[in-house]
């Protein structure tokens, strides 16, 4: 038995010639990833490569760039409240999910003011008023903060590839009982945040950790973690109103699932999909044993917003 070697043409038809890629040389290599990594960097401070060209322009944007890093750490180094869901993580993780229809907080949004993200901070603040509460803490002087992703896409970049986001470190006005002057501290502290260099910052330092070696990127986040610059991420991804089908079934919620950091037990995502708003909570159980009665304060705290906008 003869095996035809893999290589051997078919009867009656030929062999493609090899293709061999082009051949760079270790200079090529580097020139090549320089540039990549200096056009990211240039970018992220607001200027195309021919910026390049005007070098007291590049200069005032450098600055600038450094003072907004300089902002955005200023912010992440001034540390949170210390409360029990800041403690060390555990290897075990709790989930639990709720329901909101997403024209009931569009109402609230529309009577009320502010943005749909402005309505479920004010909510989430709210939820964690009482839950604190009930660990006798003094919730009257509370400096809670939380990690919130928003995006920071232009109307003409809407339906690229990619992500353009700035994570902000937003004050959540926990220590404030009433629910309307909650919505009214969050939206005065987003419009602070997006006017000031924070979102700036985010994308220099993001451009900049490519230049930095795994093992330092590592050791600055454990460094940063260890600080608490903040106690929860709160994250609101908007997703398609129409609904989406697998095999003839359709898909009837979506609930993310927030990756916990260290000293961070609980956090909270929310997913606008066809007309409702799921609501995912992830914890740690040691440090949050009764998750479902967070996850019932955040509606408690929402129909408490929704009442008084009706009135």
């Amino acid at each position: 038995m003869r095996i035809r070697d893999h290589r051997e043409a078919p009867v009656g038809k030929t062999l493609h010639e090899p293709h061999f890629p082009e051949r760079l040389s270790a200079i090529d290599l580097l020139a090549s990833e320089v540039g990549r990594r200096v056009t990211g960097l240039v970018s992220a401070l607001g200027r195309t490569p021919g910026a390049l060209r005007e070098p007291a322009d590049l200069a005032g944007r450098v600055r600038e760039g450094v003072a907004a890093v300089s902002e955005t750490l200023s912010a992440a180094l001034r540390p949170a409240s210390n409360t029990p869901i800041n403690q060390k993580l555990g290897p075990h993780r709790r989930l639990d999910w709720r329901d909101l229809e997403l024209s009931r907080v569009k109402a609230v949004k529309d009577r009320l003011g502010g943005t749909v993200n402005d309505v479920v901070l004010a909510t989430v603040s709210g939820a964690l008023r009482e839950f604190l509460a009930l660990r006798r803490l003094d919730v009257d002087n509370l400096l809670i903060r939380a990690n919130v992703p928003v995006s920071l896409r232009s109307l003409d970049e809407r339906g690229t590839l990619g992500n353009r986001i700035a994570l902000f470190m937003a004050e959540l006005p926990v220590s404030v009982a009433d629910p309307l002057e909650r919505l009214a501290r969050v939206r005065e502290t987003m419009e602070r945040l997006k006017s000031s260099r924070q979102a700036m910052g985010a994308e220099v330092l993001a451009a900049v950790s490519e230049w930095t070696s795994a093992t330092l990127l590592s050791l600055a986040v454990r460094g940063a973690s260890r600080q608490r610059p903040y106690n929860l991420v709160v994250t609101n991804v908007p997703g398609p109103q129409i609904p989406l089908y697998m095999l003839g079934a359709r898909m009837e919620r979506c609930y993310p699932v927030v990756n916990l950091q260290p000293q961070q037990g609980l956090g909270v995502g929310l997913f606008s999909y066809a007309g409702a708003l799921g609501i995912g909570l992830t914890a740690d159980p040691d440090q949050v044993p009764d998750l479902y009665v967070f996850a019932s304060a955040i509606i408690k705290s929402f129909e408490e917003l929704e009442r008084l906008a009706r009135a």
